[in-house]
């Protein structure tokens, strides 16, 4: 089920070319986001593009460095104001991915949002 949601706090990414993995994508898994558990940043393999993707998408070759990605995967943010209205259909490790109104689809941190 979809959530709504309206954005209490602006969000503006830092990160201008995002990372994005197709299924079953090769990457090396580096550290665990200290402000965003849950989030490792990875490196995809064929390209060396760096990013966060979500522990739960991330299937890890045991005792290595090494996995793969479960699913199609992007990690673009949105860019929201105060005020900017927003639909959700998943949340993950304290961020939700949303579709604003012009049907542009990004990350954006729950605490930054006000569920309506």
């Amino acid at each position: 089920m979809n959530k709504h949601f309206t954005v209490k706090k602006v969000h503006h990414p830092e990160i201008s070319k995002p990372l994005f993995a197709n299924k079953n994508e090769e990457i090396w898994v580096f550290d665990e986001d200290k402000a965003y558990p849950g989030w490792m940043l990875c490196k995809i393999k064929s390209s060396g593009v760096e990013g966060y993707i979500p522990e739960q998408i991330i299937a890890r070759v045991p005792d290595s460095k090494s996995g793969t990605v479960l699913e199609d995967y992007s990690a673009r943010e949105l860019d929201v104001e105060e005020g900017d209205k927003l639909e959700s259909n998943r949340e993950l490790n304290g961020w939700a991915w949303c579709i604003d109104e012009d049907g542009t689809g990004g990350w954006v941190p729950l605490k930054n949002l006000k569920e309506e």
